[in-house]
């Protein structure tokens, strides 16, 4: 077990909270930046565009631009794996972390890894996925995602996660309403909402 992910004593041991250093903190989104790196090169040279079908839903809702650079994994007979700090993590007492392999689909800058099935929907929460990313580059994307996660220890309450939800709720409900989701995000990033 990594020394530094250790139960705080007394009675938060039994709560499962960790201490959760400065420091420590810089030293997980430095190893979750390398995790996003390294899995987006791992997967973009299998990676697929869009196919014509999928694009022509989409193109209400993203640039054609945008939908050109997406590339498209479907995972067949594996998941996504973890990053090695979240099993650090977990085996360190640190309760309520997402796993990736359970979640149906990743983001990985430009590629696209879906876990199980790609439909509609999980493709567009996860096209939302990658506007955030490039609105904010990778490395705040993730600062902002990590810190609001350690702070609340609940995905859901994670503003960038909470849009995603958002978006892909009113596509959901009317995917013949178009709006552009470049624009929503660019001004939530503009007004320091995530």
């Amino acid at each position: 077990m990594n020394r530094e992910l250790r139960p705080n004593s007394g009675a938060n041991r039994n709560q499962g909270k960790l201490e959760l250093t400065e420091e420590l903190v810089l030293r997980v989104l430095t190893r979750i930046r390398g995790y996003m790196r390294e899995q987006r090169e791992e997967y973009v040279s299998i990676g697929k565009p869009l196919d014509p079908g999928h694009a022509a839903v989409m193109k209400s809702f993203f640039s054609t631009t945008f939908l050109a650079g997406a590339k498209v994994v479907q995972l067949v007979g594996r998941r996504v794996a973890e990053p090695s700090c979240c099993l650090e993590a977990r085996a360190a007492g640190f309760q309520g972390l997402p796993e990736f392999t359970h979640l149906a689909s990743v983001t990985f800058q430009d590629v696209l890894v879906f876990n199980d099935e790609m439909t509609e929907r999980l493709l567009f929460q996860a096209l939302v996925r990658r506007v955030q990313i490039e609105t904010l580059g990778l490395d705040r994307y993730v600062e902002l995602f990590i810190r609001a996660f350690l702070d609340s220890r609940w995905l859901f309450s994670v503003p960038l996660e909470a849009h995603a939800f958002e978006l892909e709720s009113r596509f959901a409900a009317d995917p013949k309403k178009a709006f552009s989701v470049e624009d929503e995000v660019r001004a939530r990033a503009g007004q320091n909402r995530y």
